[in-house]
């Protein structure tokens, strides 16, 4: 499913049950020997994932078999490696899986970062069959739509903008009764209405989100929603001024801002401006135009005033995803590479009395290699305040040491190469998903930026004027 996988779409469902266990089994002639990960996810605004279980297969196994406790519908992961296979899971059902022929390899896995790699699997049996498998047609027969009709939607032709219409139609009636479905269709399709600017936002906002219950566990309502509303206030709008913003902050004034928010006729619904207004305080802490603190701090006002337990949940569990997203006070000092000489070290070894920039590249990336130019443009003015080490998750160590040894543009670099040796631990804990990737580190060997911007955009340069200052 495009929106749970690809996406990272996720799910809170709004009813409240005993929990009730989830049975997932599979099988696959690849997955030998590998360590299987299963993941519920909490929410669709946090993105928190929880890790239910972890099971390591022998040599000889080929299947695998989980039984966790769900106390409502929630988006469940499966992951080997980097890749990830997602499914809506209901308490209750037992769920069966085929992990399809796929040679797991360590390219494969790295470009799950960059491309969102899928675990190739296929839902072979799901006793409850309302959900998973209509997601899938209709995603199907929408890109499919999409790629024959690519040329004509891009310059808006009303021919095929009619027959967008009547396939959105068609699958309505194709689901008839089924409720979850209907809304799927009607939010995924709005999603396509704004992303090729077919309708307007506030067309949008109006018609399917202003004073509408939310579906806080139907996939589409949910990425629909994050879509229309992303960065809706959080760099200032018409309501509420960016200075406004700062000083709620400062002062942890959530009623002035609820009070703002207000004022916005989309927003009249207390519950529906919650939501934006969580959204809006994952935006800010993500923009990094804010003190991160002062919004987990507002985030923390809220979730003891907000009346509604659901909101609540989302904002603790926000709380928590940001600072595991930014992985800001984790300590990385135990954390293992290989040196140059094929040795294994720990990154407490690259840690001295200064801050340490960790950079995470691919030497096949040209993105990469310009960056490793910007560095080496900027080095011998920030080494005194600062060191570097780059760390290269390429496909093999060969790659690395020739890039250094020998070849003359790898030759010139004066700071510490290291490979990643397919610890996929360390790529975790710095919560990498795209190449090139920059963390600041501090001497005492914790996380306190990440990401950081480039040496491309002068994030580096900082660390030139703490030497000219100290100059002066």
């Amino acid at each position: 499913m495009k929106r749970t996988i690809l996406l990272g779409v996720t799910l809170l469902s709004c009813l409240v049950s005993i929990g009730q266990n989830v049975f997932i089994s599979g099988s696959g002639k690849n997955i030998a020997g590998k360590t299987i990960k299963l993941y519920s996810v909490a929410d669709a605004i946090s993105g928190l994932q929880k890790e239910e279980q972890v099971l390591k297969l022998s040599d000889e196994d080929s299947t695998f078999s989980f039984a966790i406790t769900l106390p409502e519908e929630k988006v469940v992961m499966l992951k080997i490696d980097l890749m990830r296979y997602s499914f809506v899971a209901r308490p209750g059902t037992k769920y069966a899986l085929k992990v399809q022929d796929f040679e797991f390899t360590a390219e494969d896995s790295l470009y799950a970062y960059s491309f969102g790699l899928t675990l190739p699997c296929e839902l072979t049996m799901e006793r409850y069959d309302g959900i998973n498998q209509p997601i899938q047609e209709v995603d199907n027969a929408l890109n499919e739509f999409l790629l024959d009709s690519q040329r004509l939607l891009f310059v808006k032709d009303k021919e095929t903008i009619n027959n967008l219409y009547a396939l959105r139609d068609s699958l309505i009636t194709k689901y008839q009764g089924n409720d979850y479905m209907q809304n799927y269709i009607t939010y995924e399709f709005a999603g396509i209405d704004f992303a090729l600017s077919l309708k307007s936002r506030k067309s949008i906002k109006d018609s399917l989100f202003a004073h509408k219950p939310i579906l806080y566990s139907n996939l589409a309502y949910m990425n629909c929603f994050q879509n229309v509303f992303s960065k809706y206030f959080s760099k200032g709008y018409k309501f509420i001024k960016r200075s406004d913003i700062e000083q709620w902050l400062a002062t942890n004034n959530y009623n002035a801002f609820n009070d703002a928010l207000g004022r916005d006729n989309v927003l009249e619904n207390e519950v529906f401006r919650e939501l934006v207004f969580l959204q809006g305080m994952k935006d800010s802490y993500l923009d990094g135009y804010f003190d991160r603190n002062l919004v987990k701090n507002m985030l923390g006002k809220f979730a003891a005033s907000t009346k509604f337990s659901q909101h609540k949940t989302i904002a603790e569990n926000l709380i928590q995803s940001l600072g595991e997203i930014n992985a800001e006070n984790h300590d990385i000092r135990d954390l293992k590479v290989k040196d140059i000489d094929n040795e294994t070290k720990t990154l407490a070894q690259y840690i001295n009395d200064k801050p340490l920039i960790v950079c995470f590249i691919r030497l096949e990336q040209e993105i990469s290699l310009k960056e490793l130019e910007g560095i080496h443009f900027c080095y011998d003015s920030i080494k005194d305040n600062c060191d570097v080490l780059t760390i290269c998750c390429s496909n093999n160590f060969e790659r690395m040491y020739n890039f250094i040894k020998n070849n003359k543009v790898g030759n010139k670099y004066k700071w510490n190469f290291v490979y990643f040796d397919e610890n996929y631990d360390l790529m975790e804990s710095f919560h990498i998903r795209t190449f090139p990737t920059f963390v600041l580190v501090s001497p005492q060997g914790k996380i306190i930026r990440n990401p950081m911007d480039s040496p491309s955009l002068g994030s580096f340069m900082e660390f030139k004027k703490i030497k000219t200052n100290q100059q002066q």
